[in-house]
């Protein structure tokens, strides 16, 4: 997303994007910021991948548009395509004979893996830099294209595709490299490391993604506007003076969270994300808030909490022990008498309650154990 939104920028001043999907590179793996060899993906799966990242970003990109009126010009192209009907030799022709080993070995990422005797780089990984290096020479020559955006993990690729540039066509190109967003232990974002945050739906939720937003730390706040929304200087500049004048209200984080839902999964979900909030973190009335949620909402909050169908005998001791929120009658027993179970935000203190039809809000009744804890229970 960091890559999409600054290329959305550069977009806005009428600069056209090609969007570059790596059907050629994804079956070598990057060595960059790696410290051991990557595993080859199958060629079904690569394929997969390209398909799926290809819809989303169209997807992405047509949000941008449709939502906030964003005109921009761009293409996706696939390196693979680059490479058909080319042999190894022609290969080294078009690129190998421009760039020394010399200049190869010197690269961060290859030479530590080099000195390391713990470590090892294969020849494909090694290559690696020379196939990104010949796409940016292919799309200059056959596009116009003049700048390289990439990660700052990407600097050594990107380098080597403006030397190609420079020495086969006696011409200047150039690159553009951005910070990357890492976590607390240093580590870039990413589904190889293991701590991906997804912009597919169907991965993780925008209440996920606003939760997670939610959970930003002050002196992130300005970074995180500035890098993955649409908002301008001026608008952020202001956010940050209203969330330091009182940090505790986290005017900043929610700003940051409904904007980035907005861009990702677009306005609707904001309000779905925010409602559900609402529910299992807010002071406000949750069951004014449930009479108000679509379908939708109630089935996304649904899927954050987990639900059961409502059993035949809607019994209250029975509700709380078959949603899982207690072990056995006995535990529900134990903590209604302890004042700790809630049904419809009601405390449940008759154990021979039952419950009918009209009790149901909105389609559901929401359970509730001590101040987080929550099940559905849907008619």
């Amino acid at each position: 997303m960091c890559g999409i939104m600054a290329a959305v920028n550069l977009m806005k001043y009428g600069n056209k994007c090609y969007f570059l999907v790596g059907g050629a590179t994804g079956m070598i793996g990057d060595p960059s910021g790696k410290d051991v060899e990557r595993n080859f993906l199958t060629e079904e799966k690569l394929r997969s991948n390209e398909a799926n990242i290809y819809a989303q970003f169209k997807t992405f990109l047509a949000r941008l548009h449709d939502e906030f009126g964003i005109n921009f010009e761009f293409e996706m192209v696939n390196n693979f395509d680059f490479y058909t009907g080319m042999g190894y030799l022609d290969f080294l022709r078009e690129a190998g004979k421009y760039i020394t080993v010399n200049y190869m070995a010197a690269k961060e990422s290859v030479k530590k893996r080099l000195v390391d005797p713990d470590k090892s780089i294969s020849y494909a990984e090694f290559s690696y830099m020379l196939i990104q290096g010949y796409d940016f020479a292919y799309l200059y020559k056959n596009h116009g294209v003049k700048l390289q955006l990439g990660g700052s993990d990407q600097r050594g690729n990107v380098t080597t595709g403006i030397e190609i540039i420079r020495k086969k066509y006696d011409e200047e190109a150039y690159g553009l490299t951005i910070p990357l967003i890492t976590d607390a232990t240093g580590k870039k974002f990413g589904k190889s490391e293991g701590n991906a945050i997804w912009l597919n739906p169907d991965k993780n939720s925008p209440y996920f993604v606003y939760q997670y937003f939610m959970n930003t730390t002050d002196q992130d706040v300005e970074k995180y506007l500035k890098v993955l929304t649409l908002l301008d200087f001026e608008t952020i500049a202001n956010i940050v003076k209203q969330h330091n004048e009182n940090p505790a209200a986290r005017y900043g984080q929610k700003r940051l969270a409904a904007e980035v839902v907005a861009v990702v999964f677009g306005k609707d979900s904001v309000a779905q994300a925010e409602k559900i909030s609402e529910v299992l973190f807010g002071n406000e009335n949750k069951i004014e808030i449930i009479k108000s949620m679509r379908p939708e909402d109630i089935e996304a909050l649904i899927k954050e909490v987990g639900s059961i169908p409502a059993p035949a005998d809607l019994k209250v001791l029975d509700l709380f022990t078959q949603s899982g929120l207690t072990s056995s009658n006995g535990e529900a027993k134990k903590m209604m008498q302890q004042g700790s179970l809630f049904v419809n935000e009601i405390k449940a203190e008759d154990m021979q309650k039952t419950f009918a039809d009209s009790d149901f809000v909105n389609g559901i009744l929401l359970l509730r154990k001590g101040k987080k804890s929550f099940k559905i229970v849907k008619k």
